[in-house]
């Protein structure tokens, strides 16, 4: 990373420096050595780890704390009312929202990668940093979810590499400018924020035409509203996608083994290159690999070469992971937040050897069940039982026309067996009660749920 913006500034303090971008950011200016302070409302896993770097973090926030930073950084849960946002608004210290920040910090790299979509970007952009890492890129890294390889979230490079997810609530990925921009699909989310679908397209839109003149716009083919973007958007594109010869970079011959990994012949317009077998789960993940391959040819990488490395790579954390098994019962978590992830995870899993496939649920936000509700009672088709908790709102007004409990009434009455329970440890007693010897428990949505699997894989050992 070269200067730029940040010559000169020698401290920065982050307003909710526990989140996963925002203290990925800090770790990175830390690395560059930058003091790094921050505040936050609760102590998580992240908080220890950045402590153990040597930053200084502390809840909650508190304007006496804060000094005289050269830089504040925000996350967009913070408002001009925070005790911290107004104390350096009053002292006249700049104050820059995160996502300002990283598009800041993209600028001083040439080649920087911005990987979007509704689904799958953080798992795809897990698997582009494991490739950029074996092809010797030594790229710097930014992503939404931790991976092993990376021992976290980020890593700081030494090159004219960047990589981030870029996200599209708020319209965070806006702000960035980068030298490839990957569309990997458009669903209808974040209804609080975009309202209807014309909005979400026409920021998509937005963000494939701040892509550099002299870069590449990389996009689904089979995904309608992401094609339809993509054919409006002013920049050089390329397309990818299943069984279709006329497409720049397309898989042929795609056959998912009874792990749910797939593998299929990759061809490049129209020409054979090699064969290519993923280390991660489900037919979404042959998409989201094709965005990564047709990333890393317009880099100049040896695709044969990149492709040898795909059958190592299984993805980022809470993305079809296994949490471990006993009494032959495998424990996943899932991030699937959205009926389109629920659907498609469980339709991964239905593809694997079982007996019943449990479904346990926490959604997030009201707003998102009230606008798809009817969706998010069909993607629970493919489970034998589905297990839906409360419903995790951390940013809207409580909405008494939508629940987990109609939820689970819902798909009960329409679609598959339904059981509603509203706590936690209720809902790891029943599985832990009902799950045999053969079954898959998929743990999906909200990360407060996932925190049942290890204590329910403890108590299936002793069983």
């Amino acid at each position: 990373m070269k200067a730029g913006f940040l010559q000169g500034i020698k401290h920065v303090h982050f307003i909710g420096i526990n989140g996963t971008s925002m203290s990925g950011l800090a770790i990175l200016l830390s690395e560059k050595g930058i003091k790094i302070t921050g505040s936050d409302i609760e102590h998580t896993a992240t908080m220890d780890k950045l402590l153990s770097m040597g930053i200084h973090v502390y809840i909650p926030h508190d304007a006496s704390k804060v000094g005289k930073p050269d830089l504040v950084v925000y996350t967009a849960a913070v408002h001009p009312d925070n005790c911290e946002y107004a104390y350096a608004v009053s002292k006249e210290i700049p104050v820059m929202d995160r996502a300002v920040l990283l598009g800041k910090i993209m600028e001083e790299f040439k080649y920087s990668i911005a990987i979007s979509g509704a689904h799958g970007k953080t798992t795809t952009t897990t698997l582009a940093a494991y490739l950029l890492e074996k092809m010797g890129y030594d790229a710097t890294i930014h992503n939404g979810g931790e991976a092993e390889f990376l021992n976290g979230n980020v890593k700081s490079g030494n090159s004219d590499y960047f990589l981030t997810e870029a996200c599209e609530f708020n319209g965070s990925f806006l702000k960035l400018k980068p030298y490839i921009g990957v569309i990997l699909n458009i669903d209808f989310d974040h209804v609080d924020w975009f309202k209807t679908f014309d909005n979400m397209k026409r920021s998509f839109l937005e963000f494939a035409d701040k892509i550099d003149k002299d870069g590449f716009l990389v996009a689904c083919y089979d995904d309608i509203p992401t094609r339809e973007v993509a054919k409006k958007a002013s920049r050089n594109v390329v397309y990818y996608g299943l069984n279709n010869l006329s497409l720049d970079y397309t898989a042929m011959n795609m056959t998912i083994d009874t792990q749910g990994k797939p593998s299929y012949d990759l061809y490049i317009k129209g020409n054979f290159i090699c064969h290519v077998q993923l280390g991660a789960e489900g037919q979404h993940n042959a998409l989201n690999s094709l965005a990564v391959i047709a990333v890393m040819g317009l880099l100049g990488a040896d695709l044969t070469e990149v492709c040898t490395h795909l059958s190592f790579v299984h993805g980022a954390k809470r993305r079809f992971d296994l949490i471990g098994e006993a009494d032959g019962i495998k424990v996943y978590s899932d991030y699937a937040h959205h009926p389109t992830e629920i659907a498609v995870t469980l339709e991964t899993a239905s593809r694997m050897k079982h007996n019943k496939l449990y479904a346990a649920f926490e959604a997030h936000t009201f707003s998102r069940v009230r606008v798809l509700f009817e969706e998010f009672v069909q993607s629970f088709a493919l489970a034998d039982i589905a297990i839906i908790a409360d419903i995790y709102n951390d940013r809207e007004s409580p909405d008494s026309e939508v629940s987990g409990k109609r939820l689970a009434q819902a798909i009960n009455k329409n679609v598959t067996k339904a059981i509603y329970l509203p706590s936690y440890q209720a809902i790891e007693d029943y599985l832990f009660e009902h799950a045999k010897s053969g079954d898959i428990v998929m743990v999906l949505g909200s990360k407060y749920l996932e925190t049942i699997c290890k204590p329910l894989l403890k108590r299936l050992e002793k069983r």
